[in-house]
């Protein structure tokens, strides 16, 4: 045997998960693909929002939620944010999770009731700017 640093081929990488989801099924978890939900905001044509995330069995998770800078503050990210929650709840998930920097979208999730599950501190060697996991419990009562 032999270790090396190196990269490793598209083939190897995909031979790793093919195994990964390999033990995944010996235990009993069921091989559910990842589905990408998105909507897109626009004005003349032009994307001014987008919210897109992945699920995860009973989980979402929310990749991405932008607003174009000249219509922040104007409740597009609430108006995307609710869409998708709508969607997912559709699709019977309760759960959705997120990453996020910077505090002013630190303070715009916990407007939506997200609570923080972890963070990481000084992110990027910058102080005072952190790296937050955020979920949500999503009730069809909301």
């Amino acid at each position: 045997m032999t270790i090396t640093e190196r990269d490793i081929t598209k083939q190897e990488l995909q031979d790793i998960y093919d195994d990964f989801k390999e033990l995944e099924i010996l235990e009993g978890i069921p091989d559910i693909p990842q589905v990408r939900y998105q909507f897109t905001a626009e004005e003349n044509s032009i994307i001014i929002g987008y919210v897109s995330g992945l699920t995860n069995h009973k989980i979402f998770y929310l990749t991405d939620l932008w607003v174009h800078k000249v219509h922040r503050r104007q409740k597009l990210g609430t108006k995307l944010l609710k869409m998708m929650e709508e969607k997912i709840l559709e699709l019977n998930i309760e759960h959705i999770y997120t990453w996020t920097t910077g505090c002013e979208n630190q303070n715009f999730y916990k407007k939506q009731g997200y609570v923080e599950f972890t963070i990481f501190e000084d992110y990027c060697g910058v102080k005072g700017y952190h790296k937050v996991g955020y979920r949500k419990f999503l009730s069809k009562e909301y």
